[in-house]
C-alpha cells in the first residue's frame, strides 16, 4: 500500500510517499480502508521531535492520526464493529498511520460516521473535536452566559471551539487575522479581535474562560483578561511558560481522551447541527507533502484533509 513515511525525526525534506506492507489487526483492532485523513499541527510537531519528552516513535513511521473510512478486517476480540462499517476517529498517541491507504487502529477509538457528511468532512473533525471537548465540556464546563475567549479562532480546534461554545450559550470572543475575521464571525463568534493590529488585553476583561491554543506569550497575556477565579485552559501539545503571573486564576492543561464516547459525542453534535466541519483544503495522498507545507505555515483556515480513496 502507499503511505506517507519518515525514517527519523526530521523536517519536510525527510518525508516520502512509498510502498509499505498493509497492516494486520491486533486482537482489539480493525483495519480501515482510509478514504480521507486529516492533517493536524500535532502531526508535524511529532515528526520534528517536539513531543519526544512524552514518547518516542518507532521508525519507519507512517504519519497521520485523523481518519475516516470503511472497516475491511476485524480483530478476533472486536464485537462492536464489523466489516463494511463506515467509521471515523483518531489514532491514539504513538499509534499513528492514517496517512496511508489502510490503517490498523484500536476499535475502541472509532465511531460510526454520520451518514449525512462525507469522509473528507468526517476526517477533518475528530481530533479537533476531542481536543476542544476535553477543554471546554469536560474541564471548563461551558454554560449559558459565560464570557469565553478562544485564541486562533480560524484554526481547526478554534473553529470547533467557537461553534461548541455558542451552542452552549456562551458569549464568544475570538482572535484571528484580518483575512479570517469574516470566517470566524460566520462560525458564531460575537466579537473577533484582529491580533495583528489589536492587543486583546486592550479590549477584553473580566472573562470567565480563555481557551489558549497558542502557548508562549499569548498564554501569559491571557491572565490579564480573566476575572478572579477564571479559568485558563490550554492545549497539552503547546509550549507553555513556567511562570504564573496570578494566583487567583485556575490553569488547566488537560490530556485528551481518545475513545468511542468522545467520537460519538462529536457525531451527536454534528447531528443536531451544533457544529459543522471546517475544511479549507483537500489534497491527494500523492500531494501530501504539499499539504504538510501548507499546515506548517500555521495560517490555514479550518482543516487540511487528504482524500485517499
Amino acid at each position: 500500500m502507499q503511505a506517507l513515511v519518515y525514517d527519523e525525526y526530521c523536517d519536510l525534506s525527510g518525508m516520502r510517499i512509498t510502498e509499505v506492507a498493509k497492516p494486520k489487526p491486533r486482537q482489539n483492532d480493525v483495519v480501515v480502508e482510509v478514504h480521507a485523513a486529516g492533517i493536524n499541527p500535532i502531526d508535524w510537531k511529532v515528526r520534528e521531535g517536539q513531543m519526544r519528552g512524552r514518547f518516542e516513535l518507532d521508525f519507519p513511521n507512517v504519519a497521520g492520526r485523523d481518519l475516516s473510512g470503511i472497516v475491511i478486517e476485524v480483530g478476533k476480540d472486536v464485537t462492536n464493529l464489523k466489516r463494511g462499517d463506515h467509521v471515523f476517529g483518531t489514532c491514539p498517541p504513538n499509534r499513528w498511520g492514517s496517512h496511508a491507504e489502510f490503517v490498523a487502529v484500536d476499535a475502541g477509538v472509532l465511531g460510526i460516521k454520520p451518514s449525512d457528511i462525507s469522509h473528507v468532512e468526517a476526517a477533518s473533525i475528530s481530533l479537533v473535536g476531542l481536543t476542544a471537548l476535553t477543554a471546554l465540556e469536560k474541564t471548563a464546563m461551558i454554560e449559558p452566559g459565560m464570557d469565553v475567549l478562544i485564541h486562533a479562532g480560524a484554526g481547526g480546534v478554534g473553529a470547533f471551539a467557537i461553534q461548541y461554545s455558542k451552542f452552549c450559550g456562551a458569549k464568544v470572543f475570538a482572535t484571528a487575522s484580518e483575512a479570517n475575521v469574516d470566517f470566524v464571525t460566520q462560525l458564531g463568534a460575537d466579537e473577533v479581535i484582529n491580533y495583528r493590529t489589536v492587543d486583546f488585553r486592550d479590549v477584553l476583561s473580566n472573562l470567565d474562560v480563555v481557551y489558549d491554543t497558542m502557548g508562549g506569550d499569548t498564554h501569559l497575556k491571557s491572565y490579564d483578561v480573566l476575572k478572579s477565579g477564571g479559568l485558563l485552559v490550554g492545549l497539552n501539545a503547546e509550549p507553555l511558560p513556567d511562570e504564573k503571573p496570578r494566583e487567583d486564576i485556575r490553569v488547566e492543561i488537560p490530556l485528551v481522551d481518545y475513545d468511542r464516547a468522545g467520537v460519538n459525542r462529536i457525531a451527536e453534535l454534528l447531528r443536531v447541527k451544533a457544529v459543522r466541519p471546517s475544511v479549507s483544503a483537500v489534497f491527494a495522498l500523492s500531494d501530501a507533502i504539499d499539504a504538510y507545507k501548507l499546515s506548517e505555515t500555521t495560517h490555514a483556515k479550518g482543516k487540511i484533509v487528504l482524500s485517499i480513496k
